[in-house]
């Protein structure tokens, strides 16, 4: 199923993972919870713990894992990215 959004709040249970494709331009944060992120054709591993968020700039795919416990993953349009506790 192919939803498209502005923004969106999932919860994730441990291990679970969510595949976004498309995601960019927008702002990825963790509501509460740890997530590790991966962007598609990037060496970097990215983990975020509750309050800390990430902004994708043009990303094919990305993939988030709920580490360690259930995790809310937030994505909202980049422009929407707070001023502060952004990692």
């Amino acid at each position: 199923m192919l939803i498209d959004i502005r923004s969106a709040r999932v919860t994730l249970q441990r291990g679970q993972t969510s595949r976004l494709h498309g995601a960019g331009p927008s702002f990825l944060s963790s509501a509460c919870g740890t997530l590790w992120v991966t962007l598609d054709n990037d060496r970097r591993d990215i983990v975020l713990k509750p309050g800390e968020g990430f902004g994708i700039s043009n990303a094919d795919g990305v993939l988030v894992c709920a580490l360690g416990g259930p995790a809310t993953l937030e994505l909202r349009p980049a422009m929407a990215e707070p001023v502060s506790g952004v990692m």
